[in-house]
């Protein structure tokens, strides 16, 4: 049962029929795909409690339970066992307490995690570079771990450890339905102009997909436990920028290290200018290899890396296009804009992505380093202020 609401009276009546007591709660307007709670259960611990939703963006698209990224079924027990999953890495996920169903709606019981946002952390450092660097090393350092974890085949990652669906052995086969689905949303929403530019893009991508087929090998570029939505509010860290918390898990797939990397590059590493978007990568990579893990072939190959990130754009130029909420009203038009950009030239532009972000924040950085005082950089790398 999915609600189009859940109020705190509800989630704590959620709560009680299954044996917690509860002495506090309050909303966290943060969770696209769920309702999000703080609960503080008696005696004195502290709790997220997490009910399924149906993204804004999405409503009447696809099905209930569907995750809108790779077209699997979304379950609070795929979620609880890909947190239990993701723990095996020895990387910070919570803790799952239980999955239940109640007259509300079924939930999920969450340890909560310390820290704050990557994207807190960097506004309580006063945005300083040298944290920033800092922090993508100790993100290397998890995310060597994490790919640690390996499968025989490529998909959706569900309960049990079954993946759907079953026996792929490319990665071009299964995105090939990743990219019909958005596809078709891009033609129920009219993102393009007409017919041909609609037949454009479906071939374009279609070719793209066949050119890569030997790239996306399962020897080429082996399937490994990818979180796949790595942005600035989706991990916890410290004040030191070391990460405490991972989890936002759902969409979690088997899939090439490179449909994890290009979101780094999406995401997080162009947050600042190009001098820092390139010792972005090198900070990340020096803490990833730190331990003699070798950087995965398929995030070297730059041309598949740009491939994956412009299928993302695809995604949310269907995601956003239409969609007014006074923050991201533009944000369909820049995508498609960037879209055929790459579409034109070959040529990713992840700063001009970045910059969506920042205007997002109303940030606004000169394209200089900053002039914090010195901080120690933990890559091998001299760091320039």
């Amino acid at each position: 049962m999915l609600r189009s609401e859940i109020t705190c009276h509800m989630a704590a009546q959620a709560l009680t029929e299954n044996g917690y007591s509860v002495s506090a709660i309050q909303p966290i307007n943060e969770g696209s795909n769920h309702f999000v709670f703080d609960v503080t259960l008696t005696p004195n611990q502290s709790a997220i409690c997490k009910f399924i939703k149906i993204r804004d963006t999405e409503k009447g698209l696809g099905t209930a339970h569907q995750d809108t990224l790779f077209g699997g079924s979304l379950s609070l027990k795929r979620e609880s066992y890909l947190l239990q999953m993701a723990a095996l890495a020895d990387v910070p996920v919570p803790q799952v307490y239980g999955t239940h169903d109640s007259t509300v709606g079924s939930f999920i019981l969450l340890q909560k995690m310390t820290g704050f946002s990557h994207k807190e952390c960097m506004k309580q450092s006063g945005y300083s570079k040298s944290l920033f660097l800092n922090s993508l090393y100790y993100l290397g350092q998890d995310f060597a771990k994490i790919q640690k974890i390996k499968f025989s085949s490529f998909g959706n990652i569900m309960d049990k450890g079954q993946i759907e669906p079953a026996g792929i052995t490319n990665f071009s086969q299964r995105f090939a339905s990743v990219i019909e689905m958005r596809l078709t949303r891009c033609h129920i929403k009219k993102v393009f102009r007409n017919s041909a530019e609609e037949k454009r893009v479906g071939e374009f991508f279609q070719q793209k997909l066949k050119d890569h087929a030997d790239d996306f090998s399962l020897t080429a570029a082996p399937p490994v436990l990818v979180f796949t939505d790595m942005h600035a509010e989706n991990f916890f860290t410290n004040t030191a920028g070391k990460p405490t918390g991972y989890f936002d898990l759902e969409s979690s797939q088997a899939a090439p290290a490179a449909l994890e990397y290009y979101g780094f590059l999406f995401f997080l590493f162009n947050f600042y200018d190009r001098e820092c978007f390139d010792l972005a990568r090198q900070s990340f990579w020096s803490g990833y290899t730190s331990d003699g893990t070798a950087i995965p072939k398929d995030c070297q190959n730059q041309a598949l890396v740009d491939f994956l990130a412009a299928c993302r754009i695809l995604e949310l130029a269907q995601s956003y296009w239409g969609y007014i909420d006074g923050i991201r009203d533009d944000w369909g038009e820049k995508m498609r804009a960037l879209l055929f950009h790459y579409m034109d030239t070959a040529c990713l532009d992840y700063l001009a992505i970045g910059d969506i972000w920042r205007l997002t924040q109303k940030l606004n950085f000169a394209l200089t380093f900053d002039s914090l005082p010195r901080q120690t950089v933990l890559f091998d790398m001299t760091f320039r202020q």
